[in-house]
């Protein structure tokens, strides 16, 4: 049995854990495409929707079937500074067949993306050749850990074949992570 004291203490733990949950929030800063026009022709760009919010809007042509015969990996780091000096982070997903991600962890994002896209539901996996829309998609903070540092982040997704590391698609997507009230 638990002293009152103890009692207490797990108490104030737990609200300081709900608080740091919501300590930050996170903001589209840039979308770039570097390679694999010939699969996929990416038109996304980040944009200004009122003075504190931005959001990403634009189409993504998907010109080839995605299934299990490519891979999908998301890294990510972080310029506490955020002056483009980027710090691997810890946080990434390891390269992993498309399928098996869309089957699995995919369940963990989806919700986040569905009332702004079109993108795959969990499970609809081969993808096949279609448009998919972002129509002012918001970051939202609770997609990402509760232990984020600020600063500006950088998450790079590569989509590669099996057994080979250089990427047929590779995204970079630049968000800040900021104190929840700054923009």
């Amino acid at each position: 049995m638990l002293s009152s004291g103890a009692l207490g203490g797990l108490l104030l733990a737990v609200s300081i854990g709900s608080i740091w949950a919501a300590s930050f929030d996170v903001m589209f800063e840039k979308f770039e495409q570097h390679n694999g026009t010939e699969l996929s022709n990416i038109k996304l760009r980040v944009r200004k929707y009122n003075r504190t919010i931005s959001v990403l809007s634009g189409n993504v042509d998907l010109k080839v079937v995605v299934d299990n015969t490519f891979e999908v990996s998301i890294r990510c780091a972080y310029s506490p500074k955020g002056n483009n000096q980027f710090n691997e982070y810890p946080m990434k997903i390891a390269r992993t067949k498309i399928c098996d991600f869309v089957n699995n962890d995919w369940r963990d994002y989806y919700p986040y993306f569905e009332n702004s896209s079109n993108l795959p539901k969990v499970g609809e996996c081969p993808v096949d050749p279609m448009e998919f829309y972002f129509n002012d998609m918001v970051l939202d903070s609770k997609m990402f850990p509760p232990y984020l540092p600020h600063g500006l982040w950088r998450m790079s997704i590569s989509l590669t074949r099996p057994g080979i590391d250089v990427p047929v698609i590779f995204l970079q997507v630049y968000y800040k992570v900021a104190p929840v009230g700054i923009f």
